[in-house]
């Protein structure tokens, strides 16, 4: 084997090492992510039930915030290892961007909802952010085994 072809394989082979490296920082950067997003959920939920809205605007700002980057937390090749991201969502990139935009969206109207004070109007969006989570779940992420 010529040298040249010998460095030409040792470079492929360190370039897949490192996006294998990259993947598994991406999934687990996203899991933990996602983790500290149901720990907001909660929070607001708790703001819901003790009738305290106000307490639910740093929580909901936070999900807004993590919500808009979700598509940039699944580049291309982050489906392997340790995640339950399903191959849909780069077989159907159009699909799960329409449905982490419905998600923004919804977040953006908790934030709202928080801001104005009435925690009656944040449970009913908290529940209608809740359905937007379900959909993408349910399309795009595998079930625990």
């Amino acid at each position: 084997m010529k040298t040249s072809t010998k460095l030409a394989a040792i470079a492929v082979l360190g370039l897949t090492m490192i996006a294998g490296m990259a993947s598994a920082d991406v999934v687990d950067t996203r899991q933990k992510g996602f983790k500290a997003h149901v720990g907001n959920m909660k929070a607001v939920q708790a703001a819901v039930e003790s009738g305290n809205a106000a307490a639910a605007v740093d929580p909901a700002k936070a999900m807004l915030a993590y919500a808009e980057s979700i598509p940039s937390l699944f580049p291309e090749g982050s489906g392997e290892g340790e995640t339950r991201a399903l191959p849909a969502i780069w077989s159907d990139w159009a699909g799960f961007e329409k449905a982490a935009s419905n998600h923004v969206a919804a977040v953006e109207k908790l934030v709202a909802m928080a801001e104005s004070g009435d925690a009656s109007a944040l449970g009913d969006q908290l529940k209608a952010t809740g359905g937007t989570c379900g959909a993408c779940h349910k399309a795009y992420r595998a079930e625990k085994k």
